[in-house]
């Protein structure tokens, strides 16, 4: 398991992440996101309408994994959206992203 792997563990463990496509988008519209990760197997449409709803609001976004890598580092089987709530976590998330998700 990577860092960013583990990361994300800790931001669903400390209540700072959101799962499951509704609330994600909801939480994106009322401003309470700081970054969207979706996996990369669901329909090309869902990806392409979360990257613009992130684009909108300025929310950075990427594609990672799968539904079920998602669901198994968060705990709940199946998601394939996650928001993540702490500004902190996102900018943790964000720079291991940017390194490859193993940096110190």
């Amino acid at each position: 398991m990577t860092k960013l792997e583990t990361m994300i563990g800790f931001a669903a463990k400390s209540g700072q992440l959101i799962s499951g496509s509704t609330a994600v988008e909801v939480a994106i519209k009322k401003g309470q996101v700081y970054l969207v990760i979706c996996a990369g197997d669901l329909s090309a449409r869902t990806i392409k309408n979360f990257n613009h709803l992130c684009e909108l609001k300025q929310i950075p976004f990427y594609c990672y994994g799968s539904c079920s890598d998602l669901g198994h580092w968060i705990g709940k089987p199946g998601r394939g959206v996650i928001g993540i709530r702490s500004n902190h976590f996102a900018a943790t998330v964000r720079s291991l992203f940017t390194d490859g998700g193993d940096s110190q």
